[in-house]
C-alpha cells in the first residue's frame, strides 16, 4: 500500500502501471507543466527562488528525481536557472517569454499583459501574411500562384465548416507555403515558431480561430491572388485580418472597463 503522504511510493505505483497508469515521461510532463504554471502565475517567493528538491516534491507529490528532470527541462527551455551550490530560481517572465512559451502570459487572461502580448503576436503574423504575399504576388509563378489560392479556398471552406484548430491549421499552411515561394527560409522558420506557439501554448485560443471574419480575408486573398494586386494587398488585406484578430482578442481577454466616474454631488 502507498499514500499521497508518500510521494515517492505513490510514483512507484504509478510507473509499474498500477492507479493511473502513468509513465515516468508523462509524470515528469506533467510536473514540469505544473511548475510553469506556477511560475507564470506568479505563484512563487518574491524572489522566484524554489525551495528544495524535497519540498518540491512534497508540494507535487512526487520523486525527487522527478523534480529533478522537470527542473532540468525547465532550465534547457531557458525559463529557470540553475546553478552549482544555488537555489533554483525562476527566470522573470519578461526575460524567458518567446513565442513558444507564451501560453505562460496566457495564463490569466484577467491580466493586462495577456491582451498586450497577444495582440503583439497577432501583429507580427499579419505583418509576416501581408508581407510574403506581397513578395509572391510580385515573383511567383501563375502555378505557384494556383496553389495559394488553393490553400485559401481550403480556408474559406474550413472557416464555414470545420472546427478552429483545424482552422489554424490551414492558416499556419498557407503563411508557410507563402515562405517557401517567396523563397524566405527566416520566415518559414519565423511561421513554424508562430504556429507552436497557438497550437501549443495558447491551445485556448483555437476554438476562437474560425467564423466567418475569417473567411472575409481568405476570399479576399484569393480574389488579390488571380489578380496580383500587391495595392489591395497593401491597403485593404491589413484591415480584414486585423478585424478577425480584434475579435478572437475581445473573446478571449476582453479590454477592462474603466472604472465608473464618481457621481457628482448636487448642490444644496
Amino acid at each position: 500500500r502507498t499514500s499521497m503522504s508518500d510521494p515517492c511510493g505513490w510514483m512507484a505505483m504509478l510507473e509499474r502501471g498500477m492507479g493511473m497508469g502513468m509513465e515516468r515521461r508523462g509524470l515528469v510532463a506533467y510536473v514540469e507543466a505544473q511548475i510553469e504554471r506556477d511560475i507564470a502565475l506568479g505563484r512563487l517567493h518574491p524572489s522566484g527562488q524554489f525551495g528544495s528538491e524535497a519540498k518540491l516534491a512534497r508540494r507535487y507529490e512526487v520523486c525527487r528525481g522527478t523534480i529533478r528532470e522537470a527542473l532540468r527541462r525547465l532550465a534547457a527551455r531557458g525559463l529557470v536557472v540553475q546553478r552549482s551550490g544555488r537555489k533554483t530560481r525562476a527566470v522573470a517572465l519578461d526575460e524567458s517569454l518567446t513565442l513558444e512559451n507564451l501560453g505562460l502570459a496566457l495564463h490569466d487572461v484577467r491580466s493586462p499583459n495577456a491582451r498586450w502580448l497577444l495582440e503583439g503576436s497577432f501583429s507580427l503574423k499579419r505583418q509576416v501574411l501581408v508581407e510574403l504575399l506581397v513578395d509572391c504576388c510580385a515573383r511567383a509563378s501563375d502555378l505557384d500562384l494556383d496553389r495559394l489560392g488553393s490553400t485559401c479556398f481550403q480556408l474559406q471552406d474550413a472557416a464555414r465548416w470545420e472546427s478552429g484548430e483545424t482552422c489554424a491549421q490551414v492558416e499556419f499552411e498557407l503563411l508557410r507555403q507563402a515562405a517557401r515561394v517567396a523563397a524566405r527560409p527566416g520566415h518559414v522558420l519565423l511561421v513554424q515558431s508562430l504556429q507552436r506557439a497557438f497550437m501549443g501554448g495558447a491551445a485556448q485560443l483555437l476554438p476562437l480561430m474560425g467564423g466567418e471574419a475569417l473567411r472575409a480575408w481568405a476570399l479576399c486573398v484569393t480574389a488579390i491572388l488571380h489578380e496580383r494586386d500587391v495595392q489591395a494587398l497593401q491597403q485593404e488585406l491589413p484591415a480584414l485580418l486585423k478585424a478577425r484578430d480584434d475579435r478572437v482578442l475581445d473573446a478571449f481577454a476582453p479590454v477592462p472597463a474603466a472604472p465608473e466616474a464618481p457621481c457628482a454631488r448636487e448642490a444644496p
